[in-house]
């Protein structure tokens, strides 16, 4: 049974949608110890087997911010400052995992740590576990 996800920044530029075989009682989000995960309180999630659309209605709004490898997008809406998720994108594909403190669901979180890891290594672990994403802007 495919199961879907949906949350939106607070408002509503930026959105997300990521469908999942994974029921939601099942669905655990991953609390990372970096400074930024922190500040904003996210709680990360990807599904390698699911999809996700990231919509974004006004791009001149979307804030994409890189830190430390900066192996990704981290995608900030400029009006109100939420924090939707991260995106990586080369020319094999596009990649997201979406941050549930936007969606409804109420998921219990893991500790999760990524500080030890090299460019190569993070970029493929990202493409091993991050959500299949498309993109669409302007709606």
């Amino acid at each position: 049974m495919t199961h879907v996800v949906t949350g939106a920044c607070h408002c509503k530029n930026l959105s997300f949608e990521l469908l999942t075989q994974m029921a939601p009682e099942d669905i655990r989000a991953r609390a990372c110890d970096c400074r930024f995960c922190q500040i904003h309180a996210a709680k990360n999630w990807s599904d390698p087997e699911g999809s996700v659309t990231i919509r974004i209605a006004d791009e001149r709004k979307l804030q994409k911010y890189r830190f430390a490898l900066r192996t990704a997008d981290f995608c900030i809406c400029r009006v109100c400052g939420t924090y939707l998720g991260a995106v990586l994108s080369d020319d094999e594909g596009t990649w997201s995992t979406v941050n549930l403190r936007l969606s409804t669901l109420a998921v219990d979180e893991v500790p999760a740590s990524f500080g030890g890891e090299n460019t190569i290594d993070r970029i493929a672990r990202r493409k091993r576990v991050w959500t299949p994403t498309s993109i669409i802007i302007g709606v």
